[in-house]
């Protein structure tokens, strides 16, 4: 009997899962990349909601919806796991920024026209779908059943804009805030990097059932997940150690990687499934979008109404941790 790519994405769910989180903390360190000064040292927080904010108005305006009042802010803390005041200051600080504007209504949005570097971004998120596709595709056994095919590059940036909503909602599992899984989440990607471009190599860890061998998990060091993710030194460490004694990552000096009892958990493997479940969906749903006037409105929202040159490629991060702009997906995929 032929397998669905529900069922294929489910099977191979280690694979899907390490493609597109490489994928979508390549894009969550672009955005970074792209903030306001003001904004830098709290970009673990201010992305997430901004995230939120910008994927609630790109999908009224393709759908053709009145944007309404907004998502308040006391439903962007709750839907992030953050705490209000944590919320309501970080809005403000992006409010001061001119990134989001509180509507009349007393709702967040996006300031209109939307910042230069948000719109850019944006833009670039229309490849996220379609290259995470191929590259399953490449290093699966299933091939056919994960291609996409596509006509729409605003419903595939409003796709990519769902994923970090899934992957920000597997936080749920394991009782961790989204900033915190954020950092577990690039330990678990980057220490099996590699196999993103090593076919023979990633087809024995596609399975929920299988986990990466010791020698094909790297250590990760501590300087290079601050560096990284832009978290302080005594965050990271905070975190690491609360990782640590809770066995979800194992140590070795002053670098980690995720322990075999957690890559090997029912609570693990569920988020795996979750991430490749809806991963299949929003393919699915690429698929079927047909584009009408909301597509072209949101053309003019993403320029400011005037036609822009395409932004530049997005950044990737080099293997002592550095963000090189332009490159977004290369540290996902290391030659």
């Amino acid at each position: 009997m032929a397998t669905s790519r529900l069922d294929a994405m489910r099977r191979d769910c280690r694979l899907v899962a390490r493609v597109v989180s490489a994928e979508i903390f390549a894009a969550t360190l672009d955005l970074g990349t792209r903030l306001p000064p003001d904004l830098f040292r709290a970009r673990m927080v201010c992305i997430p909601i901004l995230i939120s904010v910008t994927r609630d108005q790109i999908d009224r305006t393709i759908r053709g919806v009145d944007p309404g009042r907004g998502p308040s802010i006391n439903a962007i803390a709750a839907s992030l796991d953050l705490p209000f005041e944590t919320a309501r200051r970080n809005v403000q600080r992006m409010v001061e920024c001119g990134w989001l504007r509180i509507s009349d209504l007393g709702g967040v949005a996006l300031p209109d026209p939307m910042p230069e570097a948000l719109g850019h971004w944006c833009r670039d998120l229309d490849s996220l779908l379609p290259r995470a596709a191929a590259r399953i595709a490449r290093l699966s056994s299933a091939a056919e059943r994960f291609h996409l095919v596509h006509g729409c590059d605003k419903a595939a940036m409003l796709g990519a804009l769902d994923l970090f909503l899934v992957m920000a909602s597997t936080s749920s599992l394991f009782d961790q805030r989204f900033s915190d899984l954020l950092l577990i989440h690039f330990v678990c990607n980057a220490s099996v990097a590699h196999l993103n471009s090593d076919a023979p190599g990633a087809a024995p860890f596609a399975r929920r059932e299988t986990v990466p061998t010791s020698d094909d998990r790297a250590f990760i060091p501590l300087a290079r997940i601050a560096d990284t993710t832009g978290a302080s030194r005594s965050t990271v460490y905070r975190i690491v150690s609360q990782c640590v004694a809770a066995q979800v990552f194992e140590r070795r000096g002053n670098a980690v990687r995720a322990s075999v009892p957690f890559l090997s958990s029912p609570l693990y493997a569920e988020a795996l499934e979750r991430v490749a479940g809806r991963t299949a969906t929003l393919f699915s749903r690429l698929e079927r979008h047909r584009c009408g006037a909301g597509c072209a409105e949101l053309d003019a929202a993403l320029d400011g109404g005037v036609a822009t040159a395409r932004a530049m490629p997005a950044p990737r991060v080099t293997t002592d941790g550095a963000v090189v702009p332009g490159t977004m997906a290369s540290w996902a995929y290391p030659a």
